[in-house]
């Protein structure tokens, strides 16, 4: 009875192991996606994620939205059309043994064309599917080297990262997903974002739940985070921009990493200075920085990945689905790190301000934008009334510079315009 029941927990794995790789060929899925869609939806085949898709019952899975879901929808749509087509070719086929005696027929008619392509090489080609044409290109000119750019910074962000669980230090890269070396755990990769979340969390307070909200995401850049700046400050969140990017001295090969980055409106910002700076410095060899945006929010990092592809800044500006108390990069990884808007909603200051220093290496810069009490006692006690129940803290000057004190930076410079600050620190 014990090895029958044995056997038919083997069997269920496999079958389970064969639809998860089924689904994970489908583009924009991956393996991590196909398990979350097995397990959570009861997904059992290409056919039943279509149906799933055109429900809509696939923005049920974190990480995927509308946009998201319709990719899927018409991959899975083109894998069914494949595999229809491909059934119908094997049953037409024609007898083998007759096609052979064609070939061998054809092969005796032409012997000067087999001789000369075997003793020619030719180069590599990549193979480019359109609706109903299929293209052979072989990259040159500034393809080759717009690729080799874009190569050259995968490969220095794979560098940066560990793994939140384990914290080893090197990947496997499979398709849409990177798996751990040491533990195996695997993370979701796809479309420059890498979900590098620790496998356990608090619950979110009112403030970060109201971050994470669809809603809210879809109107920080335009309305709400600018409404913000306008009641604290005089300055524009343009000026916000321009301030941050010259406390941050870049160069043209600086490791930037923007901390609870939203939507990306900093880190686009910063991706334009740094292909202006590359343009003027030849030492840069067309791009050798890093830019790398983390946020904990997915509806953010996918407003922040539309943006991206809109101002055409996906081979050089990748995201990282984290948490800022935990950040998945290794020790000294970053030479430059910013943080605006987001540290008074922390609920371990301390610690973000730690992992803040241990991601950047000595002497790196650290800038961080964020909001204190200002003047006058009935505004300081209203905002401390406030942060019961949002948890929005707000700092007094000498609590900021004492937290980023401890926590191992020497505060350079400050910019303080009504009730919003801008530090400069440098790791000692």
């Amino acid at each position: 009875m014990f090895w029958k029941k044995m056997d038919e927990h083997m069997a269920e794995e496999n079958a389970k192991e064969e639809i998860i790789e089924e689904l994970s060929q489908v583009k924009n899925v991956g393996a991590q996606r196909a398990s979350l869609m097995y397990e959570q939806l009861e997904v059992r085949s290409i056919e039943e994620l279509v149906t799933l898709a055109q429900q809509g019952e696939l923005t049920n899975l974190s990480g995927i939205g509308k946009a998201t879901q319709e990719k899927i929808l018409a991959a899975a749509l083109e894998a069914l059309a494949s595999t229809s087509a491909n059934e119908e070719v094997v049953a037409d086929e024609p007898d083998a043994s007759s096609e052979a005696e064609e070939v061998a027929v054809e092969e005796a008619d032409e012997p000067a064309l087999a001789s000369e392509s075997s003793t020619h090489e030719l180069p590599p080609v990549e193979v480019i599917e359109t609706e109903n044409i299929v293209e052979l290109v072989t990259p040159s000119g500034e393809d080759a080297d717009a690729q080799a750019v874009a190569e050259g910074a995968l490969e220095r962000f794979l560098d940066v990262l560990i793994c939140p669980n384990c914290g080893n230090e090197s990947f496997d890269v499979y398709g849409a997903s990177v798996t751990c070396t040491a533990c195996r755990r695997e993370y979701n990769f796809q479309e420059g974002v890498a979900d590098l979340a620790p496998p356990y969390r608090k619950g979110a307070n009112m403030s970060q739940r109201v971050m994470e909200s669809r809603f809210y995401s879809r109107f920080y850049e335009e309305i709400m985070r600018p409404k913000l700046t306008s009641i604290v400050t005089e300055r524009t969140l343009r000026e916000e921009y321009a301030l941050s990017t010259e406390l941050l001295d870049l160069e043209a090969d600086s490791r930037l990493l923007d901390v609870a980055c939203g939507t990306g409106n900093f880190t686009r910002y910063f991706a334009q200075r740094l292909d202006a700076l590359a343009v003027h410095d030849d030492a840069a060899q067309g791009n050798s920085s890093l830019l790398v945006g983390v946020d904990l929010s997915w509806p953010m990092l996918e407003t922040a990945r539309k943006y991206i592809r809109r101002d055409q800044l996906e081979e050089r500006l990748f995201l990282v689905r984290g948490d800022a108390t935990r950040l998945p990069m290794r020790r000294g990884a970053f030479d430059r790190l910013h943080c605006a808007g987001a540290l008074h909603l922390m609920d371990d200051i301390d610690e973000a301000l730690r992992n803040f220093a241990c991601v950047l290496e000595p002497g790196g810069v650290c800038v961080i934008g964020t909001f204190v009490l200002g003047e006058g006692i009935l505004r300081k006690i209203a905002k401390r009334v406030a942060e019961i129940p949002s948890k929005f803290h707000w700092f007094s000057q000498k609590e900021l510079y004492q937290r980023m004190e401890r926590a191992g930076f020497e505060i350079i410079e400050e910019s303080v315009e009504g009730d919003a600050i801008t530090v400069k620190a440098r790791k000692c």
